[in-house]
């Protein structure tokens, strides 16, 4: 069965497994308490491996859910934009996460002086991946890192992107939702785009 799935499909299992394992062990077994590996911005440089963790924790099955059809989402697009690499999507959320989280506690700590900032899930990753896959769309990509892509432009990509961004700000204006996390991880995923 595992001969079945290609290379290039691995890049997309590997964090949705992530993230269902770490459900599990949180809201099936109880074993990881949630606020221990949460993004807390006072405690973030104390415990850096919050930046991390704090991706791979969900509040809840529809958080779960919906951060599982992002990642679907990003496939999809990226294949649209014929992508032919077995491991950019990884190397593009390993880049995000760090990135990401740097973003989110500066703007909690120095422009809203927030020490008390908690946050969960892997949104704010998708939305980096969605700012790179919008520019892309626009622009193309030939190169990240100095590495070749081949990344090509795409007008309906484009369209999905703008439409999903657009819905997706709107939803992160509901309380509970964390708006600069979103918006750390765009602007995260669209400074990437440069490199």
């Amino acid at each position: 069965m595992l001969k079945d799935i290609s290379k290039n499909e691995f890049q997309y299992i590997l964090p949705f497994l992530i993230c269902t394992i770490c459900f599990v062990a949180t809201d099936l077994f109880g074993l990881i308490e949630k606020t221990m590996f949460a993004y807390w911005s006072g405690g973030l440089l104390i415990e850096p491996y919050r930046i991390v963790t704090s991706h791979f924790i969900h509040a809840d099955i529809n958080h779960l859910l919906a951060n599982i059809l992002g990642i679907l989402i990003a496939r999809y697009s990226l294949n649209t934009l014929l992508l032919k690499n077995n491991y950019f999507f990884l190397l593009l959320i390993s880049l995000l996460i760090p990135l990401q989280s740097f973003m989110f506690w500066f703007i909690d700590v120095y422009l809203y002086s927030n020490q008390m900032s908690v946050a969960i899930g892997f949104s704010g990753v998708l939305y980096g991946v969605n700012a790179f896959i919008l520019l892309t769309s626009i622009y193309g990509k030939k190169r990240f890192l100095g590495l070749l892509f081949g990344l090509k432009k795409n007008k309906e990509t484009t369209k999905l992107m703008f439409l999903l961004t657009g819905i997706g700000l709107l939803f992160s204006l509901i309380p509970g939702v964390s708006l600069v996390g979103h918006l750390s991880g765009f602007i995260a995923g669209a400074l990437l785009f440069l490199c």
